[in-house]
């Protein structure tokens, strides 16, 4: 038979966890509680850190538009060699030699009036930035339900593992006793392969049992990023703790209270409303194309020439020969006589810094701009803008209608999960009943043992079908609680 290979099967699934070693963080040594799980899944997911990306790029863009503001200053150095005829600016001089020189400026530029556009561009940006914050809570939000979903699968399978395990108990012990009543000759040896294929279907049930919490398991360890078998243990109630917390009588909220709850406290909800802000503003930006912007402006330059020369010595007295008439008279000048020089004076360089103090300019003004004629560019921006706002407002509207009808679903959700607890109640109550019945009647020989095994069968789906509808009814209410924008981490 291949039942012999069920217990090493079990053993694979039950024990895979603790046979990897593995490095694990210190948070979860000790056991991982469903809140602990939310923390975990939020800081290892790739969805929250891309949310938290466009967060940080928001905040970026809206310092930037600030900045906008501020007066810009630049500094500019131009250092060259030049090679035969040149026309050199600091000298005024057209040279056929090799120079060396520097140009150097000092510019800034303040905007006195833009029209409103550097208003409106903050207004945008701080839009835009709130609004990727709420599009990352809310990100955070549905990670959260995910995991909660993931850990009450796995909540729900583990008690499906205890239901199937007293099952196969049941069963064996059924067996022993059918056993020893054939024995005994009470009764027939057909009784015997109808109890071991019972024993052999439980050990089935409870194998795809065990495989479902190992197939959860990892899917858990997955969202939380850690590794497929690492040994973590996930600390959550029982199905006995779960209906003593009372969570599952908890009273349901009215469906136009959740709602109104819901399209106030939703953080997609809010980051829409902010990206229609944010594209009324984009239209605020556009109408400033048209108007007039007024910048002021000022400069200050110096430079440097290896062509620029002064005399060498100028205290040093210059030869010179008078001017004279034809008969030798000399010829005076404001009294003095004139002269002509002789030779030519010695030169040097001009230093480099007494250069860039004698060759300073500067200048100041107004830049004026006033727009005429775009060729309808700015009537096109604010028309595109309205536009984009529309479409801002047609998604708020679509995603308003669509949580009030995720809400009112949640809720609807809630009642029928509750419906079909209590049905599973009376379900489990009357297969007990019937199972303790048959078994006393087979004790009795009254029946057979095939109507036992099916009454047990029929007990065995009604215990999972209440687990199934008790936890069912635990995930429908943090759906809820997730349509309205609530925090799940105190779900358990």
């Amino acid at each position: 038979m291949r039942l012999r290979f069920l217990p090493a099967a079990l053993a694979v699934c039950l024990l895979a966890p603790s046979a990897a070693a593995q490095d694990l963080p210190p948070e979860v040594r000790d056991g991982v509680t469903l809140e602990e799980a939310i923390a975990l899944a939020i800081d290892a997911s790739t969805e929250v850190a891309r949310a938290e990306l466009a967060e940080q790029s928001g905040t970026l863009a809206e310092r930037g538009a600030r900045t906008d503001r501020l007066p810009s200053l630049s500094f500019s150095a131009t250092p060259s060699q030049s090679y035969g005829l040149t026309f050199d600016q600091t000298t005024g001089q057209l040279a056929s030699q090799t120079s060396e020189s520097l140009q150097t400026g000092l510019s800034a530029n303040i905007t006195i009036y833009d029209g409103g556009r550097t208003g409106a561009l903050v207004q945008q940006a701080r839009l835009n930035r709130a609004s990727a914050e709420a599009s990352a809570e809310r990100t955070r939000q549905t990670v959260a339900a995910d995991v909660a979903d993931r850990f009450l699968q796995l909540l729900l399978d583990r008690q499906l593992v205890e239901i199937q395990t007293e099952q196969l108990e049941a069963a064996e012990a059924q067996l022993d006793r059918a056993q020893r009543l054939v024995a005994l000759g009470a009764r027939p040896e057909s009784d015997l392969p109808a109890q071991r294929a019972t024993v052999a279907e439980r050990a089935a049930a409870l194998a795809e049992a065990v495989a479902s919490v190992a197939r959860d398991r990892v899917r858990l360890l997955d969202r939380l990023a850690l590794p497929p078998f690492a040994d973590v243990e996930f600390i959550g109630p029982t199905l006995d703790e779960l209906e003593a917390t009372g969570l599952l009588v908890a009273p349901l909220p009215e469906v136009e209270a959740a709602v109104e709850a819901a399209l106030d406290s939703r953080m997609d909800v809010r980051a829409q409303e902010l990206s229609v802000e944010a594209a009324q503003a984009g239209e605020g930006l556009a109408s400033t194309v048209s108007r007039p912007s007024v910048t002021a402006f000022g400069n200050l330059g110096t430079g440097y020439s290896s062509l620029q020369q002064r005399l060498a010595d100028p205290d040093a007295e210059q030869p010179s020969i008078p001017v004279t008439l034809e008969d030798g008279t000399l010829v005076f000048l404001g009294g003095e006589p004139l002269t002509f020089p002789v030779g030519s004076p010695e030169l040097e360089t001009t230093p480099i810094f007494s250069q860039l103090t004698d060759n300073r300019s500067g200048s100041i003004g107004l830049s004026i701009n006033v727009p005429i004629f775009d060729r309808y560019a700015a009537r096109r921006q604010r028309e595109e803008a309205r536009l984009s706002t529309e479409d801002a407002r047609i998604q708020l509207q679509a995603l308003r209608q669509s949580v009030s009808a995720e809400v009112g679903l949640a809720a609807v959700e809630i009642a029928g999960a509750e419906a079909r607890l209590d049905a599973a109640e009376a379900r489990v109550e009357a297969a007990q009943a019937a199972a303790e019945a048959e078994e006393a009647r087979y004790a009795l020989g009254a029946t057979t043992p095939y109507d036992l095994a099916d009454a047990r069968s029929r007990l065995a789906e009604a215990l999972a079908s209440r687990a199934q509808a008790a936890y069912t009814l635990v995930f429908r209410r943090a759906l809820l609680r997730l349509a309205t924008g609530d925090d799940l981490s105190d779900l358990l």
